[in-house]
């Protein structure tokens, strides 16, 4: 299953990608100043797209070391589970006798 990060990413930058080819298409010949009309815009929408990119990368910490910790609170949850089963048979065994 792909991470939700991951989709949150590549649709913003597909977003970016598809408003900035409409807007140089549309926009492109009719501004007449290129710098300040296509390529800020279009600039802005990168810089927008690269922050979304690197806050939600740096932002969380990976699935792997969550999946470790989950694993290590399992196994601590199972040998308190194997424990308790040893007292209980322990407790069966002295009201049997």
């Amino acid at each position: 299953m792909m991470d939700y990060r991951a989709v949150i990413i590549a649709s913003c930058w597909l977003a970016v990608a598809v408003i900035s080819s409409v807007y140089m298409w549309v926009f492109g010949g009719f501004i007449g100043d290129i710098m300040f009309g296509v390529f800020l815009p279009i600039g802005l929408l990168i810089l927008v797209a690269i922050i979304v990119t690197f806050g939600l990368t740096s932002r969380f910490e990976p699935v792997e070391k969550r999946e470790a910790e989950y694993s290590s609170d399992l196994k601590d949850i199972r040998s308190k589970l194997d424990a308790i089963t040893k007292e209980i048979e322990q407790i069966k065994k002295e009201i049997e006798k």
